[in-house]
């Protein structure tokens, strides 16, 4: 394992010496020396000291001999191999907690894991419940972070999503949190993976213990390079790529995540898909495309594919998609950027991202649109005839025509019923209300009644024709199902 000279310094920070480094100290040092070699670590005499010298600076050991200061090098070096050999066991083992403990021996200080949906993988045992702040205390009893934490944390750093970006310092004077450190992400797959966060306490923590912390993640980044198969890779991340690929979800972790973000189950989603034009990207590209969209649309939740980002878009918290945020983007890079129609409740997220890679690959058939970002919502009627999947058609159906056809299920009230009559004869009132046989003005007034439910435009065209044509498809579902033996 290669060294730098403040990695050296923090594992012997004990002893008295005067250490003077550069900024500048990358870990290339590859053992130490009594004579000087490239990449490593220079040891000589000065008087009554040792000193250990790269080009980055010098470490001085007051009052020690040379053999001995020699000693006291190489066996850091030692030490260091050891260690990141028992640390490659463990995160084989996937044995997170002695993992944690392990770190202390090189961070002094206290450490903690966390996976994606802020649920405690370790945190170090050489502390107690109360050793550290209030928020401490929670994770120690509870296991998961605690909203008012959280809430607390992007107050006191709004322009910082904790979540993903890589490592960072952190310093908090409040009630809740009381500590400063240091923070890394684990990003794989352009997703988000697991925190692990170094908390200062017994020694102030500096350079070398960043690129320790970087060191460790790139040891575990590695790990998940050499597993096989994508759920298994994403077995540990956040339950957002579960529901987005119909998995198996926990209710209970999904409701903390939820609550995390300020959201609820029976909030109305949209899904966003942002595709890169080129086909393969670098893992920096990834990483800086995934950040352009985290500082354009910090009030979604990014979901990262091989090929594409998803946008998990919350209307019901932050209002219509943001769509003029678009152009900003596409001024980063060359993308095709596609959005579901809107739905409510959480699981259904999987039928909208669906929709959003269906109308990535219907926009080649509508050569006359010029906005960026092309909406499912104009090849619907498209995707309804071409779908051959009932389950499919019925969450493609208008969102205003579902709406009402599911409030139907609870008012039963016959304005559904009412509605299909009033297109299907061309918004004629007389005809309308022969067919439904019902009073011109009691016809009138359900009609408003609708209009004043209904969130589209039915003075256009196509609307008419799309809720006409969803309307057909949850009749013949409800036949369908009222037939079923």
């Amino acid at each position: 394992m290669k060294l730098s000279m403040h990695m050296i310094a923090n594992r012997i920070y004990f002893l008295d010496m005067e250490i003077n480094l550069s900024d500048s100290d990358p870990p290339v040092l590859k053992s130490a020396r009594l004579v000087y070699a490239t990449d490593c670590a220079y040891i000589y005499a000065e008087g009554s000291d040792t000193i250990c010298a790269a080009e980055s600076g010098s470490i001085r050991l007051r009052d020690v001999n040379l053999a001995e200061g020699f000693d006291i090098i190489q066996s850091v070096f030692d030490f260091y191999d050891d260690w990141q050999q028992n640390i490659l066991e463990l995160v084989l083992q996937r044995s997170y907690q002695d993992l944690v403990d392990a770190c202390f021996r090189v961070f002094h200080n206290p450490m903690i894991m966390f996976d994606a949906d802020c649920k405690v993988l370790g945190m170090s045992s050489q502390y107690g419940e109360n050793d550290v702040d209030r928020e401490w205390a929670y994770l120690s009893r509870h296991g998961y972070s605690s909203i008012q934490a959280l809430e607390y944390m992007k107050s006191y750093y709004p322009d910082h999503d904790f979540e993903y970006e890589k490592i960072l310092p952190f310093h908090f004077k409040g009630t809740i949190l009381n500590c400063e450190g240091i923070t890394g992400a684990l990003i794989y797959q352009n997703e988000f993976f697991l925190r692990i966060n170094v908390i200062e306490k017994e020694r102030p923590l500096n350079y070398g213990d960043y690129q320790i912390l970087e060191m460790l993640l790139h040891i575990m980044h590695q790990h998940l390079e050499k597993k096989e198969g994508e759920k298994e890779k994403n077995a540990e991340n956040s339950v957002f790529f579960s529901l987005l690929n119909r998995d198996a979800v926990d209710d209970e972790k999904l409701a903390r995540k939820l609550d995390y973000a300020g959201w609820k189950v029976s909030d109305e989603y949209q899904i966003v898909l942002v595709c890169p034009k080129r086909t393969e990207m670098s893992a920096k590209a990834a990483e800086v495309l995934r950040t352009t969209i985290m500082n354009i649309f910090p009030e979604s939740r990014i979901v990262g594919g091989e090929n594409a980002f998803i946008l998990i878009w919350n209307l019901s918290k932050c209002g219509s998609f943001k769509r003029e945020r678009v152009r900003l983007l596409l001024e980063q890079t060359e993308a095709d950027v596609s959005m579901s129609l809107w739905m409510e409740g959480i699981y259904n997220v999987w039928h909208l991202y669906r929709q959003a890679k269906s109308a990535q690959n219907m926009k080649t058939w509508f050569s006359g649109e010029t906005d960026r970002i092309f909406d499912f919502y104009k090849a619907a009627a498209d995707h309804i005839l071409l779908s051959g999947d009932m389950e499919d058609m019925v969450y493609a159906c208008h969102p205003d025509v579902r709406r009402l056809w599911l409030r139907e299920q609870e008012e039963k009230d016959g304005l559904f019923a009412t509605f299909s009559s009033y297109l299907k004869h061309e918004r004629s009132v007389l005809n309308t209300s022969q067919d439904v046989y019902i009073h011109r003005n009691t016809l009138l007034y359900r009609i408003r009644k609708i209009k004043e439910f209904l969130e589209s435009d039915l003075d256009d065209a196509y609307t008419r024709n799309y809720m006409q044509l969803s309307v057909m498809v949850l009749e013949l579902y409800e036949m369908l199902r009222k037939n079923q033996p």
